[in-house]
């Protein structure tokens, strides 16, 4: 097979499964495991040591995780002061360069645990609180220096090395099956295999870096073994020396046919330079993975009908080809027949309809307790537990269980928690209620621990904050089509509840003369003070803790209580809310500890900010 229709059967892997290896290649420049050396402008992202050089380069201030290393080094050398000045150097380069707003490195939980990681304070932090148990600082260095390399080289093994598999693997798939469940990022674990898989690859390192030690065995040796990754991806349970061995006979007479081929890219490396990256993070990194993933299965059938030595290792063939329908049956028997299950329920079952059935389904929304509703969208349940089984039934995602390393799967099971019902109208003003509250408990909390003060925060007056509330319930309704979807939820809820807390910022400093519940400014990645990165980024986990887990139990506990006694009280609270909005309204609530405020005399420029830093300095929005 010519190089010219390798690469055309490439194109068309590429096309069908674009935003998948886009997203994999880019994984994998991260981890600097792969096409993290593309052009300069990448790598320094990508890549802590491309960023280490630059900086040494430059000459400017280095905060990388090369740096701290160093640090190490340098206390172990005995010149702790200088480390210490280091540091001091390090923190006020970056407060020195936080002159743009939006990324700010003054405030915030992230901001401080990067600023301590990137400028190496932590390292200190943790030098002296060991030295201070076993009373010795070259002891407590020694022990840190050790534990550094430890997790240095295992990391780079069980996660970067590791990875170049993963990438692989998930590559050959996109070959053969119209779908690759996004489970495949964690092959190791799904085959149990993760140990092996970093021990055949540290193997494989030493030998290369022995053979280097020739120079030109070394370049003789990386094409030797340029294949031990893809064979570990079709099969893991391969031992290093087979691996490695199979790698070199496959590899025999097409060393230089490897090296022509990478050199045919050469032409996309250049535009990547001069696209800054951009055209090989969207285009040439995948094209390149899909194009040498082809030249394997090349090289695999040449071994495989020439017989050679170790080939019977290569024995995954529904990666290549997709197994019969009566293969698949037999092998998921079990699920075969849950899936009959399920679909035999169907039958005893309707879709609700009219008014009633389109609140339901597109806002997870009942009147009242609809056993209809329920019937049905526990149906719709179980079809949605049964997509990844009927992928693989229908062939368009890989067998797992017929993997040379068998990869098990299982029908989720039925529970009483299932995120995907619909809550009656009492309920949801019961849950918005309990939302308010532990908002308001978890702000006045915060502000006890950081401040050491009781502050009632937000805008009204009673135990509540109606951002938690209002937030809980439109991620419940709003979202609701996207709960079938973890990953898009998790955005979904970012981008409602940004839009929200942002809307909230300006409507309240606009109504109240410039006065602020909450300022951002500072926090790494703000948008004008009034949202953030880690606020967004609290605000996604809360919102697939609210569908997933919190919402189902509380549903499940109040459909327990009295309704009628349930309903007075649902009453009583909407009557004080709504009576305590319109007192804010005239008399919002304010001062130390809950708004950034404006001391008498002083310019909107010198406002003096007393808010307390938390995710959220929250507040009324209806």
């Amino acid at each position: 097979m010519q190089r010219k229709t390798l690469k055309a059967e490439a194109r068309k892997t590429l096309k069908r499964h674009y935003w998948l290896l886009v997203i994999v290649c880019l994984f994998a420049a991260f981890l600097s495991a792969d096409y993290g050396s593309s052009p300069a402008a990448l790598n320094t992202n990508m890549n802590p040591n491309a960023a280490s050089q630059e900086a040494s380069r430059t000459g400017e201030s280095n905060t990388g995780a090369s740096d701290s290393f160093g640090l190490l080094l340098q206390m172990a050398s005995g010149d702790a002061n200088g480390a210490r000045d280091r540091v001091r150097d390090n923190e006020r380069t970056i407060a020195n360069q936080d002159t743009v707003a939006t990324l700010g490195r003054t405030r915030g939980v992230l901001s401080a645990v990067v600023n301590s990681l990137s400028t190496g304070s932590f390292l200190l932090s943790v030098t002296d609180a060991t030295a201070s148990i076993i009373r010795s600082e070259s002891i407590a260095i020694a022990i840190l220096v050790i534990v550094a390399l430890l997790v240095t080289l295992t990391a780079g093994l069980f996660v970067t090395e590791v990875f170049r598999v993963v990438l692989r693997r998930i590559v050959l798939e996109s070959r053969t099956y119209d779908k690759v469940p996004l489970r495949r990022f964690l092959y190791p674990l799904q085959t149990g295999c993760w140990v092996r898989m970093a021990w055949v690859l540290l193997v494989e390192n030493v030998y290369r870096l022995l053979w280097w030690c020739t120079v030109v065995g070394g370049i003789v040796k990386t094409y030797s073994y340029f294949l031990v990754p893809y064979i570990v991806a079709e099969n893991p349970n391969i031992s290093a020396n087979e691996a490695i061995s199979l790698s070199r006979r496959m590899m025999k007479g097409h060393k230089w046919e490897c090296f022509v081929a990478q050199l045919s890219f050469l032409g996309w490396y250049l535009l990547s330079i001069a696209t800054f990256g951009l055209s090989a993070i969207f285009y040439s990194n995948g094209y390149n993975a899909a194009f040498f993933a082809e030249y394997y299965v090349k090289l695999r059938a040449t071994a495989k009908s020439a017989g050679i030595k170790g080939s019977e290792w290569l024995c995954d063939e529904y990666l290549y080809a997709k197994p019969s329908p009566e293969l698949l049956n037999d092998t998921y028997a079990d699920v075969v027949r849950g899936a009959a299950t399920v679909y035999a329920g169907g039958a005893t079952v309707s879709a609700p309809t009219g008014f009633a059935g389109w609140m339901s389904d597109w806002f997870g929304i009942t009147i009242r307790q609809d056993d209809r509703v329920d019937a049905w969208q526990q149906y719709e349940s179980d079809l949605d537990s049964m997509a990844k089984a009927e992928d693989i039934l229908h062939g368009l995602t890989y067998p797992g269980r017929l993997a040379p390393a068998a990869m098990d799967f299982r029908l989720a099971k039925r529970t009483n928690l299932n995120p995907q019902l619909s809550y009656t109208v009492l309920n949801l003003v019961m849950m918005f209620f309990i939302f308010c509250f532990v908002g308001w408990v978890w702000e006045v909390t915060l502000a006890l621990i950081t401040e050491g003060m009781f502050v009632n925060r937000g805008t009204l007056h009673g135990p509540w904050l109606p951002i938690y509330g209002t937030g809980g319930i439109i991620i419940l309704t709003l979202l609701k089509k996207l709960r079938h979807r973890p990953a898009l939820l998790f955005v979904g809820t970012v981008i409602l509840c940004g839009c929200l807390e942002y809307f909230s910022s300006w409507y309240l400093e606009i109504t109240h003369d410039g006065q602020r519940w909450w300022d951002y400014t500072g926090y790494f990645l703000n948008l004008n003070g009034r949202i953030c990165a880690e606020g967004l980024l609290t605000f996604g986990l809360g919102g697939l803790a609210i569908a997933y887990l919190l919402a189902p139990v509380l549903d499940n506990l109040l459909a327990r209580a009295n309704r009628r006694i349930m309903f007075i009280v649902a009453i009583v609270l909407l009557v004080a809310y709504v009576g305590d909005n319109i007192y804010s309204s005239i008399v919002p609530n304010t001062g130390a500890g809950i708004t950034d405020y404006k001391e008498p005399g002083s310019s909107v420029e010198s406002q003096r900010s007393i808010s307390v830093d938390g995710p959220d300095n929250l507040m009324h929005t209806i």
